[in-house]
């Protein structure tokens, strides 16, 4: 996993755009109650490393790779960090589910977010799992150009 003070400024970026769509900062309500109210880098520390919920981010290009994943998503996954941010985020979704996702990132980028997506989603290692409460955002920079997608969300069982 990437040490925190090398994606940073990924996640003050995710956190600036999920405050813009979703009224609050990224993990709050989720996170435990003493680092609701300190600084931003403290809390974001904490959604990289220990979050329940995983975080991602995948960019703009027409094939979208992952920019940014937290230690939840790699765990859920089974990539490393490293091996995320060189996978197409297609392959998230299992085969028969990719035409799905991708509809639902097309009503996203029309829209600008989604909440309460709920999906199938499969492992490196091919083992499917069930994403819900998903949450999902454009990302743009501070001069407004659009930089990609992020996705707080969920596992649960089959």
């Amino acid at each position: 996993m990437k040490a925190i003070h090398e994606v940073l400024p990924y996640l003050k970026l995710l956190d600036t755009t999920y405050r813009r769509y979703f009224n609050k900062p990224l993990g709050v309500g989720f996170c435990p109650p003493h680092l609701e109210h300190v600084s931003d880098p403290t809390r974001l520390s904490w959604v990289h490393t220990e979050a329940p919920f995983m975080l991602l981010a995948q960019d703009a290009q027409p094939e979208p790779v992952y920019f940014y994943t937290n230690a939840a998503a790699s765990r859920q996954f089974g990539y490393s960090a490293e091996e995320f941010l060189r996978t197409p985020a297609r392959l998230s979704a299992p085969p028969d589910g990719r035409e799905h996702r991708a509809a639902v990132i097309r009503e996203v980028e029309e829209r600008g977010f989604m909440k309460g997506y709920s999906g199938i989603r499969v492992t490196q290692g091919g083992k499917l799992f069930r994403i819900r409460d998903t949450e999902l955002w454009l990302v743009h920079d501070a001069k407004g150009t659009h930089l990609g997608l992020g996705a707080l969300v969920w596992p649960a069982p089959l």
